[in-house]
């Protein structure tokens, strides 16, 4: 006889949900919806990220039931395509599996497992202890600085990594984790870190900034879109908007006050997230002519130096 199953997400990203084990030994799992603060109504189930404790070697079916998740009003099944996953035994080594999508929008998969406890995640986790280990990393090199430019609604300090080789150049900023799931934005910044150390012509060009984690609080607690207080980093960077709620925001919101002051803008800011497409999102430019001008020779530029292959959406963001 198998042992008897359990979950247990009493760890850092662990995310909350629901389970149980239905007559025919199907394991359900009901991951939890992070919902907006506000009246939109808006909620979002991506995240998933828990321990399963059972039997090496037993085979088991695991099914996540149809969800609806709501945007603007309209909702939308939360699960609409074959889904990938992460598996690990240990937590730190990872390899991929699918979730197949059924007929009534459910997730279903079957596993043989590999030993007495598993860990599974909808994407390969990065918390704040692979953060605080990268900037450890870093900060052996003298071409990096590091500063708190701010803190989270729980207290959580936001660091900011600077790559530079001497005063004057013209900054590029990456942003990720505005979405506390989406961990592939700090994996990317790894990679682009570690090019620009290699490669001595970047930092002869620029000085590379990253905010590599903005949602910290939502990272730690295993939330999907939203930051502790419901708010969407994603937006809000308009008057009017209630800092107090996303200091996340205020702190990058003055650090970018303070370059404009000093006439130092970041020439190019990208905010990385994942989705199911890899698209480019290229905002509204508003009162700014040459803003589409260069966004088209930023995309360009992407098809013909990197692997980027992907869409482009347009006009994005105008009202945030």
């Amino acid at each position: 006889m198998s042992k008897p199953l359990y979950i247990n997400t009493a760890f850092e990203n662990g995310s909350p949900l629901d389970w149980e084990v239905t007559a025919d030994g199907v394991l359900e799992l009901w991951p939890q919806f992070d919902y907006e603060h506000g009246p939109s109504g808006n909620r979002q189930l991506t995240h998933w990220h828990f321990r399963l404790h059972g039997e090496a070697g037993q085979t088991l079916r695991l099914r996540l039931p149809p969800r609806w998740n709501v945007w603007e009003g309209r909702r939308g099944p939360a699960f609409v395509t074959r889904t990938g996953n992460s598996l690990s035994v240990d937590g730190v080594h990872w390899q991929q599996f699918f979730w197949e999508l059924g007929e009534d929008k459910s997730l279903e998969t079957e596993l043989v497992l590999p030993a007495d406890v598993v860990w599974i995640a909808r994407i390969e986790p990065y918390t704040t202890q692979h953060l605080g280990a990268w900037v450890q990393r870093l900060q052996t090199d003298p071409r990096t600085q590091v500063e708190t430019i701010g803190q989270t609604v729980e207290g959580r300090e936001l660091e900011l990594v600077t790559l530079s080789t001497g005063p004057g150049r013209p900054l590029v900023l990456f942003r990720a984790r505005a979405h506390p799931w989406e961990a592939g934005g700090n994996w990317f910044i790894e990679g682009v870190a570690a090019e620009a150390l290699r490669n001595p012509d970047v930092l002869a060009a620029c000085d590379v900034v990253f905010l590599p984690m903005a949602a910290k609080d939502g990272v730690v607690r295993g939330q999907t879109r939203f930051n502790v207080n419901g708010l969407d980093l994603n937006r809000g960077f308009v008057p009017g908007y209630d800092f107090r709620e996303a200091p996340e925001n205020q702190a990058l919101l003055d650090w970018l006050l303070a370059r404009q002051a000093a006439g130092r803008l970041p020439f190019l800011a990208l905010d990385l997230h994942d989705d199911d497409y890899g698209n480019l999102h290229v905002g509204h430019g508003g009162d700014h002519p040459e803003y589409d001008r260069r966004m088209a020779a930023l995309e360009a530029l992407l098809r013909a130096r990197t692997y980027f292959t992907e869409g482009a959406s347009h006009g994005v963001g105008a009202a945030t």
